[in-house]
């Protein structure tokens, strides 16, 4: 019995140091970080990849779809995103006071201006031209110049007839420049409004967008508007529906619009929008939407409402607008995250600036290459499939990596010989590879899942 005694003494430290060793392979393949390292990027890519199936381009990968999965605010642009983007001339204004063929002379010089624009408005007017005034597409003029101002208009040189500039009170001008656009630009390049007021009034009533063309002095200040368009464009069929449901799921919805108010509240009424910003030129967009991110979410006392009252003196209009909107808000959480949706060229700067830009697929090119997510069809429900699979492949993200968690947790103590005193052995390095790999399988399996993902039904 002693010799059997000192026998199982001398083998101790090697059982001990190969317990040990079998222990350290157990750990190290158990603590292999290859789940952990899976739950992110398998989903992402499932969910990329079905986001292109179901028509929607996810430029932005996994930062985007995690934005998208949080928004707190949708903004849209007007013409193109809530609107088909095909504007079409109802009506339109010609002064009575001119010679002659003056407004035919006037119509060709604006056709081929707007001729140079790929704008919507602008085909719209060429179109209206074209076919209801056949006669100016071919009359004598000379157009010298042009130049496109996004959100203004259009601006151009032309050659004078002297007969007109007679009329017009200017007998030395040989050149007069050409202003197509806004009514408000207009009037800051010194123009006076020869289209009657009543006029203005009944189309800005009834939603229609109005575009002003008037001549000025090159060396001076001074001019007229002369001719006016009024253009209407047909609401998606769906952007009702798709604002709703967007309110539904606790998102505030605003549209911001380079339109006259008048004209862009009309739309937003149709659509049940209540949040409008009007008159928005394209450098103020960015700066909308970095105020919409800077305002927060939730609601403000009625001490700071005050406080918001009182240093509302002296502060712009545009501005005092904004004031009164965001002064009912209360930042619970410092920043809200915006998701921006546009298709023209004057929407890239809100895109990039905002969270999530979205481009829709009937867009300019710079929108599109501007814009991280792209929807590809034509219709505004791709936008709630997006968001609605964001938030699915992100809560995805976060089962995986509580799975992948939950299994070092549990399995490294185990690795480490913790039940060794209970069992008796401890957990071979065999049984911890095939566990290390049933868990990563266990996670690629959960991502792969999503591919049974069903676009909501509208």
């Amino acid at each position: 019995m002693g010799n059997h005694s000192d026998g199982m003494d001398e083998q101790e430290p090697m059982s001990y140091g190969i317990f040990a060793l079998l222990n350290a392979i157990s750990v190290l393949v158990i603590a292999c970080p290859c789940a952990l390292g899976l739950a992110a990027p398998t989903a992402i890519m499932v969910g990329t990849g079905l986001a292109a199936r179901f028509g929607i381009l996810v430029k932005g990968g996994g930062a985007t779809m995690e934005a998208a999965s949080r928004i707190d605010v949708v903004a849209f642009d007007k013409t193109g995103t809530l609107t088909i983007g095909k504007p079409a001339v109802t009506d339109s204004y010609q002064t009575e006071s001119m010679p002659g063929e003056f407004n035919t002379w006037l119509d060709a010089c604006v056709y081929e201006l707007e001729s140079q624009s790929s704008h919507p408005l602008a085909t719209a007017m060429c179109t209206y031209i074209r076919e209801n005034r056949p006669d100016a597409v071919s009359a004598p003029h000379e157009l010298l110049e042009h130049t496109e101002l996004p959100g203004r208009g259009m601006h151009g040189t032309v050659q004078m007839p002297e007969e007109y500039a007679q009329a017009l009170g200017w007998p030395a001008v040989t050149r007069a420049r050409l202003l197509v656009g806004k009514d408000s630009w207009v009037k800051e390049e010194g123009c006076r409004m020869e289209v009657p007021i009543e006029t203005r009034i009944r189309w800005a009533d009834s939603g229609l967008t109005s575009v002003t063309v008037a001549l000025a002095q090159e060396s001076a200040d001074t001019g007229c508007a002369l001719s006016s368009f009024a253009l209407t464009d047909q609401v998606r069929p769906e952007a009702r529906d798709v604002v709703a449901k967007l309110r539904k799921r606790g998102i505030d919805v605003w549209m911001i619009s380079g339109d006259h108010p008048a004209a862009a509240n009309a739309i937003a009424q149709q659509l049940g929008i209540t949040n409008v910003m009007a008159g928005v030129l394209p450098e103020q967009k960015s700066e909308t939407v970095r105020m919409l991110q800077q305002r927060g979410v939730g609601q403000e006392t009625e001490a700071d409402m005050a406080k918001c009252d009182a240093n509302e003196t002296g502060v712009g209009d545009w501005m005092q607008k904004w004031l009164k909107v965001t002064r009912r808000q209360r930042k619970k959480r410092p920043f809200a995250r915006v998701a921006m949706v546009g298709d023209g060229v004057n929407d890239a700067p809100a895109l990039a600036q905002a969270d999530v830009g979205i481009s829709v697929g009937s867009g300019t090119a710079a929108a599109m290459e501007t814009a991280p997510v792209l929807l590809m069809r034509s219709s505004l429900y791709s936008l709630l499939t997006f968001l609605d699979m964001s938030r699915i492949v992100f809560r995805r993200v976060k089962l995986n990596f509580i799975w992948a968690s939950m299994y070092n947790v549990v399995c490294i103590p185990i690795a480490a010989g913790i039940l060794y005193p209970a069992v008796d052995r401890g957990l071979p390095p065999v049984i911890a590879g095939l566990l290390m790999i049933a868990s990563s399988l266990t996670v690629m399996v959960s991502s792969l899942s999503l591919k049974f993902y069903r676009e909501p039904k509208h």
